[in-house]
C-alpha cells in the first residue's frame, strides 16, 4: 500500500510539472529542453532533482497546487484588445492629464499579450501599433509646426516597441525568467537608445509621468531618469508575473517560497521610496541669488500670414514692459526667453557694413526678398538690442537675452554665413554682451538640415522640403563649441558672484548638456562647476498644447540628476523656479486680481464681434458700410484700448494688432472689404479663445515672477558617471539577443542534423 500511495503522488507530482510546461510554453516541445519554470519564476536547473525521479518508497513533500498559469493567447483580437488598453493607459499618464499613478499598470496588459500570444509577427505587429499610438497621441502637438515629419518621428520611435517586446517573451517563453526583471531592463535600454545619436527624443520616457512623486524621483542623481522608469516599469512587470507565472506552492515546515522577482521589486521600490525620503529634504539648501524669469505669450506660426499679425515692434515692446516691471523688484539677475525677439544682436552683426550685409544676404535669404532686409534687420537687431541695455544700465541689474546671431566668414573654405540661436549676457555699464551661449545640439530639421556643407546636392533636396527651405532660405544654423558659463554678481548678496548655465530650448531635455554644464572641464571634479541653470525657450510652436508641461517635466529631472536649481523662462509657458530636489515652484501665471479686468475686455471684445457680425452683411452697401466700418475703429482705438490698458500695458499689443487690421477694412471694392472683415473676426475670435485660456489656464499668460534660487553644493553619481545604468542595460538587452541568436543557431544545426540522420535511415 504505501509503494502505491508513493506512486500516485508521484504521477500528480509529474501531472503538475506537464501542466506547468504546457502553460508557459517551456516544456520540451516547445524548447527542446526539460527544464520547468519553479516557484522562483526561473527555469529549474539542470543539476536539481525533479519530483518525478525521487525514488519509489522515498517519502517527500509534494506540490499541493499551481497557481496563476496564463494559458496561450491565441485571438488575434484578444491582443489588439490588450495592446489597445496599454495604450489608453499610456496616454493618460502623461502632461495634460497626467493622471501618473496608472503609470504602474500602463504596460500590464502589452507585457501579458506579448509574454503569452502563440503567434510571435502578431506580437510584433500589436507592439508597433502601440508604439505608433504612443507617440502620435502624446506629441501630436508637432502637427501645426511640420506634419510630414511629425508622422515620420512616430513611425522611427514606434520601431522601439517591437523591439522592446522581442527579448521579453523570448527570455520568458524559453528561460522563464521573471517578467519583474526582463521588462524594466529592456524598456530602459530602448529608452536609452532613442535618445542618443542625431534623433535622439529622451521625451516621454515613462520615468518622465512621475515628476510630481518627488520622493521616486529621487534616485535619478544617482541613475537618471532612466532608474525612475525602470521601477515603473518593475512594477508592471511584478503584476504581469501574477497573472501569467505559475506559481508552485509548496507543502513544508518553512514559509512559502516568493519569487525573485517579487523580491527584487520590493527591495528596489522600498529601498528607493526610503532614498527619496532622506534626499527630498531642504537642509542641504544653501540660499542663492534672487532671479526675475519672465514670460510672454506670442504664439508662432509657420504661416507668414498668420505670423505677421503681430508685429515685432508689438513684441519688443511686450517684453520691455515685462522687463521694467521685473526691474523694479531689485532682483539680481532677470531672464528672457529664447529668440524673444526677432534679430541677430551680437555685436559683428551690428558692426557689419552694407556691403558685408549685402553679402550676408545673397548667401542665406532668395532674391525675392527685398533689398536691404538684411540693413533693415540690422536696425531692429541694435534696437533691440540697445532698448534692454538701457534697461540694465537703469537698474543695475543683468539680463540674459534669447536672440539669434550671425557671422559673415569670408575667410572660412568656403565661405560662409554661420547663424547661431544664442543667449546674450548684458551688464550694466556695458557696451555691448559681456558673454554669449551658443546653442550645441540643435533639432535635427527644425534648427538645421544635414549635409550642408559634405552632400550640397543632398542638402538642398532636403532644404527644399521644409517650410522654410521651400522659400528658398537657408535658415540652417550651425552648433556652438563652447559650454560658455555666465557670471553675474548679486546685489542681493553684497555683490557675490554667481556662475550660470544657459541651455537653450531642447537642449534642457537632453541630460548630457546639463552634466557637461555642471561637471565642467574635469570629470572628477570636486565642486560644481554652476551654481544655478538658467534654462530659456521659446515654446510658442506649440499653441499652448502638452508639449509646455512635458517640456517642464522633463526639466525637473534635470534638476534632480544633478542637484542644481533651474530658473526657467519660457515664451507661452510653462515659466517656473524648480529646486534641485525637482520642486516646481513660484510658476508665472495669471493674476487672480486682474479677473474683472479681463472679463470687461471679454464683453469688450464680444461687442467688437457683433459689430463685425453686421459689418460682413453691408460689404456690398458703401454708403452703410462706411459709418459703422468708421465706428468700429474708433471703438478699438478707445473701447478696447481703455480695457487693455487696465488688464497691464503688456497686453497693448491686442490693441496695436486690431487697430492694424481694422485699416484694412477701408477695401476699395467689395471682395477686399468681405475678405477684411472676416480676417479681422477671426482674429477677434481668436483673441476670445486666448481671454478664456488665460483664465483657464493662468500659467499660460504674460507676467513674471522673482524668487530666490534655493542652490545644492552636492555633486551627485549621476553628475561624475553620467547614464552608466542605462548603458548598463543596452549591454544586458545585447546579451537577451546574443542568446536568441544563438538558440537559433543550435535550432538551426540540430534541425540538419535530425535530417542528415533521417536521410541516412
Amino acid at each position: 500500500m504505501k509503494d502505491d500511495a508513493t506512486e500516485l503522488e508521484t504521477s500528480q507530482v509529474g501531472t503538475a510539472v506537464k501542466a506547468a510546461e504546457s502553460n508557459t510554453g517551456d516544456g520540451p516541445s516547445a524548447t527542446g529542453s526539460t527544464s520547468a519554470p519553479t516557484a522562483s519564476g526561473h527555469a529549474g536547473a539542470a543539476t536539481s532533482p525533479s519530483p518525478v525521479t525521487i525514488a519509489a518508497g522515498e517519502r517527500f513533500r509534494a506540490p499541493s497546487r499551481l497557481v496563476g498559469a496564463q494559458s496561450k493567447i491565441e485571438s488575434g483580437r484578444a491582443l489588439l484588445l490588450l495592446t489597445a488598453l496599454s495604450l489608453l493607459l499610456c496616454c493618460l499618464i502623461f502632461p495634460d492629464i497626467g493622471w501618473w499613478p496608472l503609470a504602474y499598470v500602463a504596460l500590464v496588459p502589452w507585457l501579458v499579450a506579448v509574454c503569452t500570444a502563440r503567434r510571435a509577427k502578431l506580437v510584433y505587429f500589436t507592439s508597433l501599433l502601440l508604439g505608433l499610438g504612443y507617440f502620435l497621441i502624446n506629441i501630436r502637438w508637432l502637427i501645426p509646426v511640420t506634419l510630414p515629419g511629425y508622422f515620420a518621428l512616430c513611425f522611427y520611435y514606434a520601431v522601439f516597441f517591437p523591439l522592446a517586446a522581442w527579448p521579453i517573451r523570448h527570455m520568458y517563453q524559453r528561460h522563464g525568467v521573471s517578467v519583474a526583471l526582463t521588462a524594466p531592463i529592456v524598456w530602459v535600454a530602448t529608452e536609452y537608445l532613442r535618445s542618443i545619436g542625431p534623433l535622439a527624443f529622451p521625451w516621454l520616457l515613462i520615468g518622465h509621468s512621475q515628476y510630481q512623486f518627488l520622493t521616486l524621483i529621487q534616485i535619478s542623481d544617482l541613475v537618471g531618469a532612466y532608474g525612475v522608469s525602470f521601477l515603473v516599469v518593475m512594477v508592471s512587470g511584478w503584476i504581469t508575473d501574477l497573472l501569467i507565472q505559475p506559481i508552485l506552492i509548496w507543502r513544508s515546515d518553512q514559509a512559502t517560497r516568493l519569487p525573485l522577482g517579487t523580491l527584487t521589486t520590493l527591495t528596489l521600490v522600498l529601498g528607493a521610496l526610503i532614498y527619496g525620503s532622506a534626499q527630498s529634504s531642504r537642509r542641504y539648501f544653501v540660499p542663492g541669488p534672487k532671479i526675475s524669469i519672465v514670460q510672454h505669450d506670442f504664439p508662432l506660426y509657420v504661416d507668414l500670414e498668420q505670423a505677421a499679425r503681430t508685429s515685432q515692434d508689438s513684441i519688443l515692446q511686450g517684453y520691455l514692459e515685462l522687463t521694467r516691471q521685473a526691474a523694479e523688484t531689485r532682483s539680481d539677475l532677470i531672464l528672457l526667453p529664447e529668440a524673444a525677439m526677432y534679430g541677430s544682436i551680437n555685436t559683428q552683426f551690428i558692426e557689419a557694413t552694407p556691403d558685408d550685409l549685402a553679402e550676408m544676404q545673397r548667401r542665406r535669404y532668395p532674391p525675392t526678398y527685398q533689398d536691404g532686409f538684411l540693413l533693415w534687420l540690422q536696425g531692429h537687431s541694435r534696437r533691440v538690442r540697445d532698448s534692454f541695455q538701457a534697461i540694465a544700465d537703469a537698474s543695475g541689474v543683468p539680463i540674459v537675452l534669447g536672440s539669434s546671431a550671425m557671422e559673415w566668414k569670408p575667410t572660412a573654405i568656403p565661405p560662409r554665413v554661420d547663424a547661431y540661436n544664442s543667449a546674450f549676457l548684458l551688464m550694466p555699464g556695458e557696451k555691448k554682451p559681456v558673454a554669449r551661449y551658443d546653442k550645441i545640439h540643435l533639432v535635427l530639421f527644425g534648427e538645421y538640415v544635414p549635409f550642408r556643407f559634405s552632400h550640397r546636392w543632398l542638402y538642398e533636396w532636403l532644404n527644399g522640403i521644409t517650410p522654410w527651405g521651400r522659400m528658398g532660405i537657408e535658415y540652417s544654423l550651425s552648433p556652438g563649441s563652447q559650454y560658455t558659463v555666465f557670471e553675474f554678481p548679486a546685489a542681493s548678496q553684497e555683490g557675490r558672484r554667481y556662475r550660470a548655465a544657459t541651455p537653450i530650448c531642447y537642449e534642457e531635455i537632453i541630460p548630457y548638456i546639463t552634466r557637461d554644464f555642471v561637471r565642467g572641464d574635469q570629470a572628477d571634479a570636486d565642486r560644481k562647476n554652476i551654481d544655478l541653470l538658467l534654462s530659456i525657450s521659446n515654446d510658442g510652436w506649440f499653441l499652448h498644447s502638452a508639449e509646455l508641461e512635458q517640456h517642464l517635466a522633463g526639466a525637473v529631472f534635470r534638476a534632480v540628476e544633478n542637484r542644481i536649481a533651474i530658473a526657467r523662462s519660457v515664451n507661452t509657458g510653462a515659466s517656473a523656479i524648480i529646486h534641485p530636489n525637482g520642486k516646481i515652484h513660484d510658476r508665472v501665471s495669471f493674476p487672480t486680481n486682474r479677473l474683472q479686468a479681463v472679463d470687461n475686455l471679454a464683453g469688450s471684445m464680444n461687442r467688437l464681434h457683433e459689430f463685425l457680425l453686421r459689418l460682413h452683411e453691408l460689404v456690398e452697401l458703401p454708403e452703410k458700410y462706411t459709418p459703422l466700418r468708421q465706428e468700429v475703429g474708433r471703438f478699438v482705438a478707445m473701447d478696447i484700448r481703455k480695457d487693455l490698458q487696465e488688464l497691464g500695458n503688456e497686453y497693448l499689443f491686442i490693441a496695436e494688432r486690431l487697430e492694424r487690421m481694422t485699416v484694412s477694412l477701408g477695401g476699395i471694392n467689395p471682395e477686399q472689404r468681405a475678405r477684411a472683415v472676416a480676417d479681422l473676426k477671426s482674429q477677434v475670435e481668436h483673441d476670445l479663445d486666448t481671454i478664456e485660456r488665460w483664465k483657464s489656464k493662468p500659467h499660460t499668460a504674460p507676467g513674471f515672477r522673482t524668487s530666490q534660487i534655493q542652490c545644492d553644493p552636492r555633486i551627485t553619481l549621476y553628475t561624475r558617471w553620467g547614464d552608466w545604468f542605462a548603458q548598463g542595460t543596452v549591454a544586458l538587452l545585447g546579451m537577451m539577443l546574443l542568446d536568441w541568436f544563438l538558440r537559433r543557431i543550435w535550432r538551426a544545426r540540430t534541425h540538419h542534423r535530425h535530417r542528415e540522420v533521417v536521410a541516412d535511415a
